[in-house]
């Protein structure tokens, strides 16, 4: 399992609303947990399935214009991994 926050921001358009409600609506089809904050979106899921999402969610935005997507991809941190444990320090 991975994490991924992801910040879009399509550029050149003083109507980006709806290029980022069409991105959303293709991360709804993907297959992985989404959680919308204040500053991004998180989704996490099996690494194929967030990967691929990722590159969709781009991949719509890119389509109707410029866009800056900026990710941050852990498999640590907001991930929810039962019984895993945290590696010890200087490993």
């Amino acid at each position: 399992m991975i994490a991924c926050q992801l910040s879009l921001y399509p550029l050149g358009t003083p109507a980006y609303t709806p290029v980022i409600k069409e991105a959303m609506a293709v991360l709804e089809q993907c297959g992985v947990e989404i959680e919308v904050n204040a500053m991004g979106t998180i989704i996490r899921g099996e690494e194929e399935a967030v990967w691929r999402a990722a590159r969709q969610l781009f991949q719509v935005a890119a389509g109707r214009g410029e866009a800056v997507l900026v990710m941050t991809v852990s498999n640590r941190c907001g991930c929810k991994v039962a019984n895993k444990k945290a590696p010890a320090r200087g490993s």
